[in-house]
């Protein structure tokens, strides 16, 4: 799976060895050998034998094919890690975040790229195995704020499939009472997307299907801003299109009572003044 693309890039830096050593006909990045060529299909990549660089919280790995600064890899792998709940974590199991320069789609799939490529990019990809995740996060696509915003909305959506039957309900059953309320606005752009098709027929039969399409959008972009919150201070954006306070209250006490804060981090949504 991956997450959406097209974002506008940085001008890439230079690849450069990060801890890992690339088998076959790639390179040894050991020796900053240059990439014996320029795009390397993700499902290929995943399959070098990578040396472990460090390790982030909830003991997944971090491996990168790009020289990060100490504040790059903080605000793109380690403090957002930090902020992930360990409910949450321990859902996804063993995780190893593999930073590189940028991901390209193409037909025959998903290529790791070493200068920007053309066409669309991902902002993010993954492949799940018996024995781990691999995360892909591409470093170059975005700046270092949202690159870890992204690695927030990857772990958010790779937890939707893993809820547990009455957790789903939950949150089911807060956004019908949402849309019995006539709460038109939404987290996020992809979430509004969704929920304009059950806006326009609310006074007809509810469709199930359409609708469980919209809660999983609906969920995933929810948690992500959730965990956003918990990683630092958000600014709270108001309007039509956006969520009411008190229905922003509501879903971050719900998803801290589902997965609460580690210790020291608090929901950013606390200090909200309850809509009367």
């Amino acid at each position: 799976m991956n997450r959406d693309s097209g974002h506008a890039a940085r001008n890439p830096s230079e690849w450069s060895p990060a801890g890992a050593t690339l088998v076959g006909e790639w390179c040894n990045l050991g020796n900053s050998q240059i990439p014996a060529r320029e795009g390397i299909a993700v499902a290929e990549y995943i399959r070098g034998a990578f040396v472990p660089l460090s390790r982030l919280a909830h003991d997944w790995e971090l491996h990168s094919a790009v020289a990060l600064t100490p504040a790059e890899e903080r605000t793109m792998v380690r403090a957002p890690a930090q902020a992930i709940p360990v409910a949450i974590a321990q859902r996804l199991g063993k995780l190893r975040v593999l930073v590189v320069p940028f991901v390209g789609c193409s037909e025959p799939g998903d290529l790791v790229c070493f200068s920007k490529p053309e066409g669309e990019t991902h902002s993010a990809v993954w492949v799940e195995t018996e024995e781990r995740i691999h995360l892909v996060l591409p470093c170059r696509e975005l700046d270092a704020h949202d690159t870890g915003f992204e690695f927030l909305a990857s772990v958010a959506e790779l937890l939707r499939p893993r809820l547990g039957r009455d957790e789903l309900a939950r949150y089911t059953a807060l956004l019908e009472e949402e849309l019995r309320r006539g709460v038109t606005g939404e987290i996020d752009e992809d979430a509004l997307a969704g929920k304009q098709p059950l806006l326009a027929s609310r006074l007809r039969r509810l469709r199930r299907a359409e609708f469980e399409r919209y809660r999983d959008v609906s969920f995933a972009s929810t948690t992500a801003e959730y965990m956003h919150g918990l990683w630092h201070d958000v600014q709270i954006r108001v309007g039509p299109d956006h969520l009411p306070l008190g229905a922003l209250r509501r879903r971050m006490t719900l998803l801290a009572e589902m997965f609460p804060p580690n210790p020291g981090y608090k929901v950013f949504a606390e200090d909200l003044v309850e809509e009367e």
